[in-house]
């Protein structure tokens, strides 16, 4: 409360200097905040709220206006499963890529096949089947030069672009496997065209590649003559070398026979000493004379046989020693055949180990043998070494030359016979039927999209209408380009019709009294409204400026006419006047003036005769019985020099008289920027208001009354906004319950009905 104190006194305390100082602010007075919140953005809706309404009709109605002028286009679907990596099996494969150039990696050789079956050779060819220069839509080409089997350029042209602009080939993510779409009104139509596209593209396929097969075929003949003559000249020139450097010793297979005795001999000398080891092995083993040993390298010999008796004796022998002492009989007997058998053990082991000696010896002297064979052959080889690498090239070169020569007679051979029996590497997944739905309008989409977009097309409306609105709407509005406080928001209120709406509610005593004012002084004939309360917040305001001292004299005033300024004024007066106090409203607009029809009383006498002295004290109504603390004071006729009058001596002897007589004296003045009447009665007010009617009063012409007033040394309180919508307000929540609240509560006496509660 003590700012508002503060910035109230302030304002009504601006000297001239001050006032200029201030005025050279921004341009013109006129700022803004640069943040544009979301509060800021519902306002817009709601101030622009036609504006988008109608543009969310607009783009419903051309979304309808679509789907009902739209032919319904039906889609048909044919897949193919192009498999680039079979194989054609005509035998001549890598000769036609390598002849026609192939080597693409997949993604590009599809990308490839696709612009294949959207060629004007596939197109052309499907027209050419179908017809299709006498169906629908592609007739209408026609129309002009009718169609005689031959197509000028500018036909070939308009209906290959029509064909393709209906047709739609899709390669399926991550598969071999491509969709041909083609839509038409008629739906059998869609379907021939897609399998017919299907068909070209294939007999294209077979067609391309039995023309390069026999152009391949060609090729190979051709090359041939000159393969067989270099076959013929490598066999004469290993010929010649053969028979020049004796080179005889060959065998069946063409094989040098030096070279296989060289690796026999040598395969035989490492089969002897792998030999030789294992025979030295055992006779090393032998000497050991380990029975043990011997027995694990001879097991089918008699030494394992005694081994097994000397154990089972060694058996029998422990056991007999261990019951009956090593004295008994039957031990010593079986110690001697012990002996026995170990006397048989040795003798074993000394044949053995003769035997092994032998065999090792014998051993020895072969892989000696072998040894100087091997070194024997060597010798040989390393002669024959000397022109064997020439003999092998020479070799080399004519087996090349006839095997080369032998592939491209077969494969030309081959070519001959296969050529139309070339096989494909698509196959045909899904022919095409008939679409059982139109695919087109999409009367959902359609609907949605104008939807959202004339929702979107009213919204970047609103902003640039709103861009190019300087009206002001809100107290923030008010306050931000004026730089004065707003003192109070007067709602919109809707005027009722009491003789109709409320003649059935109210007594006839009632009705009487409501029809002694103008409707729309709501403070007297709905105190309790919501329109009401904004006017005992203006008079609270104003009150709560000086504590101290109240403002006396008021002067209400606006920038141009029918801005609400003798309404507010005459609300404002009968809102002192229900605080008991004196008051006193005076029409002082003598050109234009409306108090007198605000509280239907005559004009023949006012203010205009009082100045003029035509009238006296008989002037002053009170049209109120009510309140008898109320005076108004009419203009009177229309006076010829209003502007003279009001700057004259009797207007300030006047207001003299009036501080003397009354606690509030309201002026209802002229509008500063129609007329300069007001001007001269500002510098006599306590408080000078101006008022502002939400989406009438401009900006500038709000900043230039400040200026006019402020050079004119008004004492300047601040502004009212009156009209104003208070859902463009930030509290209108809370307006809004309180309104319905309020009039719940204490309606009842005021013309509200129980159907209205």
């Amino acid at each position: 409360m003590a700012d508002y104190k503060e910035r109230t006194g302030m304002q009504g305390a601006n000297s001239p200097q001050e006032s200029q100082q201030i005025a050279a602010g921004p341009v013109a007075g006129i700022s803004g905040q640069s943040t544009f919140t979301p509060a800021d953005f519902r306002k817009l809706l709601i101030k622009r709220k036609w504006i988008i309404l109608g543009a969310v009709l607009l783009g419903v109605g051309l979304a309808v206006y679509y789907i009902t002028s739209t032919i319904p286009q039906f889609e048909a679907v044919a897949r193919l499963h192009i498999d680039l990596g079979r194989s054609t099996n005509i035998g001549i494969e890598d000769l036609i890529e390598q002849k026609l150039g192939g080597g693409e990696d997949v993604a590009t050789q599809l990308q490839t096949q696709i612009q294949i079956m959207q060629s004007q050779s596939v197109l052309m060819a499907v027209a050419d089947t179908l017809d299709l220069y006498h169906k629908k839509p592609f007739s209408d080409l026609f129309k002009v030069t009718p169609y005689n089997g031959h197509l000028t350029p500018v036909q070939l042209d308009r209906m290959t672009r029509m064909i393709g602009g209906a047709t739609r080939i899709l390669i399926l993510p991550n598969t071999e496997i491509v969709e041909i779409h083609f839509q038409n009104q008629d739906p059998r139509l869609a379907k021939d065209v897609a399998n017919a596209i299907v068909d070209a593209y294939l007999d294209r396929d077979l067609r391309s590649r039995y023309e390069g097969t026999t152009r391949v075929s060609n090729w190979l003949q051709q090359q041939l003559s000159s393969v067989k003559k270099q076959v013929e000249d490598a066999e004469r020139n290993l010929t010649d070398f053969q028979r020049k450097n004796n080179m005889l010793a060959l065998d069946d297979q063409g094989g040098n026979l030096i070279v296989d005795s060289l690796r026999t001999v040598n395969q035989q000398l490492a089969e002897a000493q792998a030999d030789r080891i294992v025979k030295e092995a055992r006779y090393k083993m032998a000497l050991t004379r380990n029975p043990d040993l011997l027995v694990s390298v001879a097991s089918g010999t008699v030494l394992s046989g005694l081994r097994a008796q000397q154990s089972a004796l060694l058996v029998q022998a422990a056991q007999l020693k261990a019951k009956f002492g090593s004295g008994y009989p039957k031990v010593k007997e079986l110690d001697s055949q012990l002996a026995s058998v170990q006397h048989d053990i040795d003798s074993e082991i000394n044949n053995l180990t003769k035997r092994f000696a032998e065999e090792y010896n014998a051993s020895v002297k072969t892989q000696d043998l072998l040894q100087a064979r091997l070194d024997s052959v060597k010798q040989e080889a390393y002669k024959a070494n000397e022109s064997a690498a020439q003999f092998d090239i020479l070799k080399h070169s004519a087996e090349a030359a006839s095997e080369l020569y032998d592939g491209l007679q077969l494969k030309l051979k081959e070519a001959g016979v296969t050529a139309g029996l070339n096989s494909n590497n698509v196959d045909v997944i899904d022919q095409a039927q008939i679409p059982p739905f139109p695919i087109l309008p999409k009367k959902r989409s359609a609907l949605m999209y104008g939807l959202l977009g004339g929702l979107f097309a009213g919204i970047v409306i609103a902003f640039f209408v709103e861009s190019l609105d300087d009206t002001v709407r809100t107290s923030d509005d008010a306050e931000n380009i004026s730089q004065l406080p707003t003192l109070a928001v007067i709602p919109h209120f809707a005027v009722a019709n009491r003789k109709s709406s409320g003649s059935a509610a109210l007594d006839k005593a009632e009705q009487q009294r409501l029809l002694k004012v103008s409707p729309d002084l709501v403070s007297y004939v709905e105190p309790q409204s919501i329109g009401a309360e904004g006017f005992r917040t203006f008079r609270s305001s104003i009150l709560l400026s000086a504590v101290d001292h109240d403002p006396q004299l008021l002067l209400v005033t606006s920038s141009f006419a029918a801005e609400g300024k003798s309404t507010c004024a005459a609300n404002l007066a009968i809102s002192f006047a229900q605080r008991s106090a004196r008051v006193l409203l005076v029409d002082t607009d003598l050109r234009r003036g409306t108090t007198h029809m605000k509280f239907r009383l005559s004009n023949r006498a006012g203010l205009s005769t009082l100045l003029s002295r035509e009238s006296g004290n008989e002037v002053y109504e009170h049209p109120l019985p009510e309140y008898p603390n109320l005076a108004v004071l009419s203009r009177g006729p229309i006076a010829p020099n209003p502007g003279e009058i009001l700057a004259s001596r009797a207007m300030e002897d006047l207001l003299t008289q009036w501080r003397k007589d009354y606690d509030h004296i309201i002026l209802d003045s002229s509008p500063i920027l129609a007329v300069a009447d007001t001007l001269s009665l500002a510098p006599h007010a306590d408080a000078t208001i101006i008022l502002v009617r939400a989406g009438v009063t401009r900006k500038r012409a709000l900043v230039k009354v400040r200026e006019q007033l402020r050079r004119a040394n008004a004492r300047i309180l601040g502004t009212v906004i009156n009209d104003v919508d208070l859902r463009m307000e930030n509290y209108y929540t809370y307006s809004k319950r309180y309104d319905y609240g309020y009039k719940s509560n204490y309606g009842a006496g005021y013309g509200v009905t129980d159907e209205d509660k």
